[in-house]
């Protein structure tokens, strides 16, 4: 994965951070009025700060796009570099837990003793599929390896508020799509 040429928010924003650094050691020169190394470093803090802003946008924008390929060209996503770089991301344990704690705060929003919430999680329907969410958890806790592919629908079905877990109408499709993430998180 060495060859992409991915956008790196702190290696963006790195050569300004010294900047300001530097700039703020002219403060250090007692001749020199205060204001002048105050300034150059409040400049290129802010400077850093924006690049380092953009190149976090730009790198999720190639997600999104990598995303899009896992998941509507699942067989011909092995040959893009830029994929596979994503499948690696994706499957990678943090990512695997992270997903499995929203999973299980799913699973927490369930519980009967807690009064509704705000929360658009619409609790008969996803209480009807408990056990198809608590699987899910399982798998994504399980040791053996899952496809990006089944992590992205995953992320789909729990953070998109049009997914049959967050849809008025979604109860009658939130059992195929529960188990479609489950299926698809098979490699």
């Amino acid at each position: 994965m060495d060859t992409l040429d991915l956008p790196r928010p702190f290696k963006a924003a790195a050569p300004l951070v010294l900047l300001a650094a530097i700039a703020g050691a002219v403060d250090l020169d007692p001749r020199l009025p205060w204001l002048v190394g105050a300034f150059g470093a409040i400049c290129f803090g802010i400077a850093a700060f924006v690049r380092a802003v953009r190149a976090r946008v730009e790198l999720a924008a190639v997600r999104r796009t990598a995303d899009r390929l896992i998941v509507h060209e699942p067989y011909s996503h092995e040959a893009s570099e830029l994929a596979r770089w994503r499948c690696e991301e994706l499957t990678c344990r943090e990512a695997r837990d992270a997903l499995r704690r929203e999973v299980e705060h799913v699973l927490a929003e369930l519980d009967p003793s807690k009064l509704p919430s705000a929360s658009p999680l619409r609790r008969p329907s996803a209480r009807a599929n408990e056990p198809l969410i608590v699987a899910l958890a399982d798998r994504l806790a399980s040791s053996r390896p899952v496809s990006a592919r089944g992590v992205l629908l995953t992320r789909t079905l729990l953070r998109d508020g049009g997914s049959p877990l967050y849809a008025e109408d979604g109860a009658p499709l939130l059992p195929r799509a529960l188990r479609r993430a489950l299926s698809a998180l098979e490699p």
